[in-house]
């Protein structure tokens, strides 16, 4: 019985994990079209996540965690806006 409460834990951990991905994700989508409210303030930058492999002596296995969360180091894009308050003297922002 035991074994069979570790594998649901073991699996349990991948779910949460992919919980915990999906509200990054999700939290991207919303922030996408984000910029500064000034020229001077960045845009949000998207946040990448990724998984570890974490050794559990309790479940007795190997289980999944959401690792770093990393901030996409791209450059921004720039797009014609000349009505944003974050808009520079060209219009863009």
């Amino acid at each position: 019985m035991a074994d069979f409460f570790s594998s649901l834990k073991i699996s349990a951990t991948g779910l949460h994990a992919q919980s915990a991905r999906m509200r990054v994700l999700a939290e991207n989508i919303a922030n996408a079209d984000s910029a500064g409210k000034t020229p001077e303030e960045d845009p949000y930058r998207r946040r990448i996540p990724s998984f570890q492999a974490v050794f559990d002596r309790e479940a007795g296995g190997t289980v999944v965690k959401l690792g770093a969360v990393q901030l996409d180091a791209s450059d921004f894009e720039s797009r014609y806006e000349p009505g944003h308050p974050a808009a520079d003297a060209n219009g863009y922002v």
